[in-house]
């Protein structure tokens, strides 16, 4: 079974950036029973930009600015309930970037924390600073993800004590290790650090299975069809 995501293109979003055209919300799902808990919220490029490169020249500010714009495109859209949005770590650490983040109204959000080579090449003192912004964020009722995780990145993190709701394992890293004792292994070390642990990737039931056998609770990927809105 697969499944083509929903794509929405708001207006709000067209004065951002003529790369970005249109937002698209992929499933979270519980694997037991594949009920979505959640949507994941991407922003859709125009086939000249390559979105990797994009995201990693835009500023903090930019960021924000762009989180802001899906937000209120979305806040009267049924069924985006339970949102989880990709941040860089430089949103927290530039104090006004961050400062813009924790007045954002409405309901508490899943903050997925990207970039994570850029996380522990900070100092000390820097990564202690980040740790204070997300107990602050945890406070507001905000949970905190890891972002594309893998088998190496994740003993990167186990002394870090980070505030953690949940660790997102990279697609590249479960198509690689789906078939072998190895997942199992990383989504225990991962269950170490967050009581939530999502494979993402997951395109076909027997891909499911794996994930499930692992010990995985969530999942994300093609296999489940998403849900349809009325347009503005």
């Amino acid at each position: 079974m697969t499944a083509q995501n929903l794509i929405y293109t708001p207006p709000q979003l067209q004065a951002l950036s003529q790369d970005i055209v249109g937002i698209k919300l992929e499933p979270i799902v519980a694997l037991t029973s594949s009920r979505q808990i959640g949507a994941e919220v991407l922003s859709i490029m125009s086939e000249t930009r390559h979105s990797e490169a994009f995201f990693r020249r835009q500023s903090a500010e930019e960021s924000i600015t762009l989180l802001e714009a899906q937000l209120v495109a979305l806040k009267n859209t049924p069924h985006c309930h339970n949102l989880f949005i990709n941040l860089p770590i430089t949103v927290l650490t530039e104090s006004e970037s961050f400062q813009r983040l924790i007045r954002l109204s409405g309901a508490p959000l899943n903050i997925e924390i990207v970039d994570l080579a850029a996380f522990l090449a900070l100092s000390v003192t820097r990564k202690q600073s980040v740790i204070q912004n997300l107990q602050q964020l945890r406070r507001q009722g905000h949970s905190i993800w890891l972002d594309d995780v893998d088998e190496v990145l994740i003993s990167s993190f186990i002394s870090c004590r980070l505030p953690l709701s949940g660790i997102k394992i990279d697609k590249e890293a479960f198509w690689r290790l789906r078939a072998t004792p190895a997942l199992g292994q990383l989504v225990s070390l991962c269950f170490q650090l967050a009581g939530k642990v999502l494979i993402e990737g997951i395109e076909t039931e027997r891909d499911r299975t794996w994930a499930l056998q692992a010990g995985a609770d969530l999942g994300q990927g093609y296999y489940w069809p998403s849900w349809t809105w009325p347009e503005d």
